[in-house]
């Protein structure tokens, strides 16, 4: 709530001393893509992580919490050593999402994470989904100037 706020008294202050609106919608648009590119940064690490992990089959075990994290995160069982998923669980659907006892594919990092089908749609997706966005925000960028 607070950012709303202080891009409130930016835009009035910016207006206030006589800067061009289409100068505020460029400056919007350099923001939007900053923040896309660090979604693309962010999405690649975890993309090279999940190239460099081995395929293995699990076993679901549990979803809790990580013993040193704040999010649920599911829980696979792999030659009787269990590992926790790297991104935190899909709460709304967890009871159609994951089935205690089912054996599923997944690939296991270097570290003991271990990407499910979950994580593996989220990297592959938010790095063409983020490529996207930012390829859309530098053609708005352009078209503006």
């Amino acid at each position: 709530m607070e950012a709303v706020a202080v891009i409130v008294v930016i835009i009035v202050l910016s207006v206030i001393l006589g800067v061009k609106p289409i100068m505020l919608a460029f400056a919007a648009a350099v923001v939007v893509g900053l923040m896309m590119a660090a979604m693309i940064l962010l999405f690649f690490f975890f993309f090279i992580k999940l190239l460099s992990s081995r395929r293995a089959e699990a076993e679901f075990s549990r979803i809790d919490t990580k013993p040193n994290g704040k999010f649920k995160v599911a829980f696979y069982t792999i030659d009787g050593t269990e590992y926790p998923n790297v991104f935190p669980e899909e709460g709304i659907l967890e009871k159609s999402l994951y089935k205690t006892g089912r054996k599923y594919r997944v690939y296991l990092n270097k570290k003991g994470y271990v990407f499910d089908r979950f994580a593996v749609a989220t990297c592959t997706l938010g790095t063409l989904i983020s490529i996207g966005i930012l390829t859309a925000v530098a053609y708005f960028a352009f078209i503006i100037l």
